[in-house]
Formats: C-alpha cells, structure tokens, sequence
C-alpha cells in the first residue's frame, strides 16, 4: 500500500507533523510505503525558496496583513479553490499519476484542496485525511471530498461540525508528534529542585525577542539555567551565543525532545505542533507574545486547559510572569492538568485510527464508521474550572 504524506515549509509545523505522521505509521502494525512529498518543492524548487521566504517575511514583518487575511478567509465558504489553482492542478494531476497513491493523508491545507478538486475533476475515490495542525476551525482546512478529519481538540470538532462537516468524519487524535515524545519512560525528569530549568524556543523560524533586556533579566534568575534554540534565526544566534553566563544558545536541533526532557517550562511561541510536543513531554508552557492568528487561539486553549499561561508585555513583565511560573505550586497545578490530557490523548492515538479504517483490501473502508471510533467528549472535560469549549 502506498501512502503519500503531502506538506509543506510554512514555518516548520506542517512538515514536523508530516515527518511525524510517517514515523508513527513506519512503527505502527499496518504495511505501507510512506513517503513525504513537499507540495511546491515537488512543482520547482526555485518557486518554492520564493514562496517560504515570501512567507518567512509576512510574518515577521507583515504580521497584520497575515491576520487580516486570515480572519477574512476563516469562516467564508468551505471547500475553498487553492491560489493558482488553474496552474498547479496539472501539477497535481502529473503528481498522481506518477506515485499511484493508495492514500493521501495532507497537513497543509493548500494539499488538502488540490487533492479534494482533483478527487471531483476525475472521480477518483482516492481517500484524503486532513490532519489539522493548530487549534482552529479555519474553513480552509475544510473540503468536500476529504474523507476524514485528524484534530487537535473538542474546539476544532464543534466549529467544523458547525460548518457542515459530518461528525463521522472527524476524530480528535491530538497532533502528531515524533515517537521521542509518545514514549512515556522518557521523560522521567532528573533535575533536582535546587535548579529549576527554562527552555525558550522560537520554531522553525526562530521567532523570539530581539532586545538584549529580556535575555539579561532571564540571566539574573537565581538558581535558573536557561536553554534558547533559535531555530533557523542565524543573526539572533550570533547575537546571544556565548554573552551569558546561565544561557546556553543553539541554533536549530533535532533532538528537541532531548531538551524538553530537561525542562521545567518551556517559554515559546505556541505552534500547534509544539504545544502538543509539549503536553507529551509534561511540560508547562508559557506562550510568549502570540501574534500570528492560528498562535492566539493555540495560546487560548493552553490557557483554557490550564497547561500554561500567556505572556503579553515588556520585558519586566515577561520576567515577573516567568518567575510566578517557577514557583513549584504552580508547576505542580500545570503538570497535574498536562498528565489529565496526556491520559486522554494516549486513547486515540492516530495509528489506531488508521489502522481501524484500512480494511483487508488495503483501501479505507467506506462504510461502516458509525460509532466505531468516535470520542468521549467528556473524557476532555479535566475539571469544570478549566473545560475547553465542551458541551
């Protein structure tokens, strides 16, 4: 059975999550050939460099238009037409000819519209599972001819019901993480109490502060060391390597996992994908300034779920929330909602899902699906102080 992965570079998430996908299938029960296809580096390299460094510059200097555009598009119509859709669409055809998937499964939404409208144009029964990777309902994630729905929380269930799509369709699996994370031995902590552990990420792109106050104040925390990971933000890198005494800086790493293990809490900008990595890892989060749309609502149900908090403000005020955040009562509270969730996360796993949905034949079964893999909405429902959108 041939299963194709299709992503793309928009920051890293939706890559993670593809290369998450794949391994958690490579390890999983079921025979497959999984392969990981980025959609516009498959069309021409060069226009993807433009693309993602088209995309690298709006968000980090065109942030408002970004969110403008966004909220504009969030809840128009579903089932929407992909940006140069009447270009690409041979591409896409020429993309399925030549590796004769059994399956697609998209992380990126532009993926998930090529496929439904090539699935409407041809009459193909190929299946597409659109895993989402934020917090959000966003209507472009949603298409007619997607067969199911991977989501990250009860939220993105009811405002996707709410346009239209069948519950039947949908299943609350978390987002994906690498296996590092699902393997719950790992993250036995050794820190000891007398030092307390803070690491700050930015994603893929790097995108933390700028001023030297914020990384000076984090120098003064008594018995604090602090790890920074850049990510692909080289001048930043520069920057700060080696200007501190307790902060150590990287670039971007692999093994994230293997820092998070250390961890106390974690200081980032709340990426779906790192939030959940996040929850797995039983680390509180401190969501740092979210600005980008899909941030905010990832930032709103960290808060809701009473895993983390946000931070919004000055330097002065970034470290007042930090060092509130370090007090062992708190971190207790945030820990003890984090394991709730993780327990339930661990029940729909997404390979299970899968696994349940790929019949004999090697083809998804097309009927049949009622009640057959369908959450327990309260089983998210961790304590009535914190319930997130929940009916």
């Amino acid at each position: 059975m041939k299963i194709i992965i299709l992503t793309g570079k928009f920051g890293m998430g939706h890559m993670t999550a593809a290369l998450a996908v794949k391994q958690q299938i490579d390890n999983s029960h079921f025979n497959a050939d999984v392969e990981v296809i980025d959609w516009l580096d498959y069309i021409s390299p060069r226009l993807a460099n433009k693309y993602y460094s088209f995309f690298h510059f709006l968000v980090n200097k065109g942030r408002k238009i970004y969110n403008i555009r966004y909220r504009l598009l969030e809840n128009k119509k579903t089932d929407q037409k992909p940006d140069l859709n009447a270009i690409f669409k041979k591409c896409f055809t020429k993309l399925m000819d030549e590796k004769k998937p059994d399956i697609i499964i998209s992380t990126l939404p532009v993926c998930s519209q090529f496929m439904s409208m090539y699935k409407e144009k041809t009459g193909s029964c190929i299946p597409l599972i659109t895993c989402v990777t934020d917090i959000t309902g966003h209507s472009e994630w949603i298409n007619k001819n997607t067969d199911f729905y991977f989501v990250g929380s009860p939220s993105v269930t009811d405002k996707f019901i709410s346009k239209g799509v069948l519950p039947d369709k949908i299943f609350e699996t978390g987002l994906p993480v690498r296996l590092e994370f699902l393997n719950n031995d790992f993250f036995k902590s050794t820190n000891s109490k007398d030092v307390r552990h803070i690491l700050i990420m930015g994603g893929g792109l790097g995108m933390l502060p700028k001023t030297f106050n914020f990384y000076e104040s984090l120098e003064l925390l008594p018995n604090t060391k602090v790890t920074i990971i850049t990510g692909k933000n080289n001048g930043l890198y520069e920057r700060l390597k080696d200007r501190y005494q307790n902060i150590t800086v990287l670039g971007y790493v692999d093994n994230v996992y293997d820092y998070m293990k250390q961890a106390d809490i974690i200081i980032t900008k709340p990426g779906g994908i790192t939030t959940f990595e996040a929850i797995y890892a039983e680390v509180p989060i401190l969501a740092l300034n979210p600005s980008l749309q899909q941030e905010i609502y990832n930032a709103q149900y960290i808060q809701k779920m009473g895993i983390g908090t946000i931070i919004h403000g000055n330097s002065k005020q970034c470290l007042e929330e930090i060092e509130k955040m370090l007090d062992y009562c708190h971190l207790d509270y945030y820990k003890s909602n984090i394991q709730k969730l993780k327990g339930q996360l661990s029940k729909y796993k997404l390979t299970k899902v899968l696994e349940m949905t790929i019949c004999e034949g090697n083809t998804l079964a097309n009927n049949g699906f009622k009640n057959i893999y369908q959450p327990i909405r309260e089983d998210y429902n961790i304590n009535e102080k914190i319930s997130f959108n929940i009916r």
